[in-house]
């Protein structure tokens, strides 16, 4: 069986007709389908000419370096580093535009939020900007906020206002639990738009000021559950996971044990 081409050998027998009729044949068929070697063996073919006519004749011809066989090698020799750095830069250009590609899809491609970072975004606007002291009324969507010096409990009529809320946009969710006996109360209650939907923040608030928040969200188009988990950002913590058709993260300051609870209390629920 032939190799897939021919060697320098085959090539000069070629030349010079030293090769059976099959392997001339197969030489010339592989030389039709590669003009680029078959133009440089056309060069050989005419450099071994003039050099015959050379020294059948050397009184007819002048000196003439470049028909030197030293000089024929070193051209050959030229030709073919040439190819192999021409070859080399190829190499490198398409390694340095698939890095550089992938680059700039990297730059390019939005960032993943952490998850529910809307919800540690809903715990700064309403919680940290807003102090709880003072009457409340509800409108069905919100809890007020006005002036006092003491924090008013919660009626049965503000309850049942959140219950209604979340019975409207949340059917099958779960609802916020009373935990009044454990010492936290309700202090706000908000329906807010996100991109993935209706969501729903209720604030608790211990005696001690501190608070933490409930929060309730579909997937979104994508359907994106979450695997249970918690993350520390800046000065709060979140809680998150998937039940049913929402998402829901408890935020908290890292250090209140009051949010291992309610998050133990709404995942078993």
């Amino acid at each position: 069986m032939n190799p897939r081409h021919p060697s320098e050998q085959d090539l000069h027998a070629y030349l010079d007709d030293h090769l059976d009729a099959e392997r001339r044949q197969w030489v010339e068929t592989w030389l039709q389908a590669n003009p680029e070697q078959a133009a440089e063996l056309e060069k050989w073919r005419k450099d071994a000419q003039h050099l015959r006519a050379r020294y059948a004749n050397p009184e007819q011809w002048p000196a003439n370096s470049s028909l030197d066989p030293a000089a024929i090698r070193r051209r050959r020799r030229t030709t073919h580093q040439r190819w192999l750095a021409t070859a080399a830069m190829l190499v490198m250009a398409l390694g340095i535009g698939l890095t550089g590609g992938w680059k700039v899809h990297d730059m390019m491609s939005p960032t993943s939020p952490p998850p529910m970072a809307d919800a540690v975004q809903a715990y700064r606007l309403f919680t940290d900007s807003i102090s709880f002291d003072g009457n409340t009324a509800i409108d069905g969507k919100n809890i007020v906020a006005a002036s006092d010096t003491t924090p008013p409990e919660p009626t049965s009529d503000d309850q049942e206002r959140i219950a209604r809320l979340f019975q409207t946009h949340f059917s099958d969710g779960v609802m916020p639990p009373d935990l009044s006996a454990a010492g936290l109360e309700m202090t706000d209650a908000r329906l807010l738009a996100t991109e993935q939907g209706p969501a729903a923040m209720v604030v608790y608030r211990d005696q001690t000021g501190r608070q933490m928040m409930m929060y309730i969200r579909p997937p979104g188009a994508g359907n994106h559950m979450l695997e249970p988990g918690k993350r520390i950002d800046g000065k709060l913590m979140a809680q998150y996971w998937s039940k049913g058709n929402y998402n829901y993260a408890i935020v908290s300051r890292p250090d209140d044990p009051n949010a291992a609870m309610l998050e133990q209390m709404l995942r078993e629920s």
